[in-house]
């Protein structure tokens, strides 16, 4: 009877130990997913008016273009490291999809042509400004 109950228990304690995790392994995951900036309606004028290249005051040439696909309109801005979409997010201002990056365009008492493109970080620092 004692046998018997020893084998139980020693098969309980080895059942216990290995269904236990490791104390200082933590098998967690967390994913973090960055907030995407909330798209203003953007009109078709202004997809017109923004395109075009643009020297910075610090050497650099933004280029922005766009692409059509049916209804939808799409604007990309290159600063020579490669195109990145840029949304429109308010009156004359867009934000980069994927890079730390903020561009306002300005057009004084409202003149169709732009006059002033300040790019800046989305801390608010400007980097570069271009001016017509």
């Amino acid at each position: 009877m004692r046998t018997k109950l020893l084998l139980a228990a020693a098969a309980t304690f080895f059942t216990l130990t290995a269904s236990a995790t490791p104390q200082g392994i933590v098998s967690e995951r967390v994913d973090v997913v960055g907030a995407q900036p909330k798209q203003a309606q953007m009109a078709a004028f202004m997809f017109d008016r923004v395109q075009g290249e643009y020297q910075l005051d610090d050497g650099r040439v933004l280029t922005v273009s766009g692409k059509r696909d049916g209804q939808a309109r799409k604007l990309y801005a290159d600063l020579g490291d490669g195109a990145t979409e840029i949304v429109h997010v308010g009156k004359n201002r867009f934000v980069a999809m994927n890079k730390d990056l903020r561009l306002s365009f300005d057009r004084p008492n409202e003149r169709r042509v732009v006059d002033t493109v300040r790019v800046s970080n989305l801390a608010g620092r400007q980097v570069a400004l271009a001016q017509r």
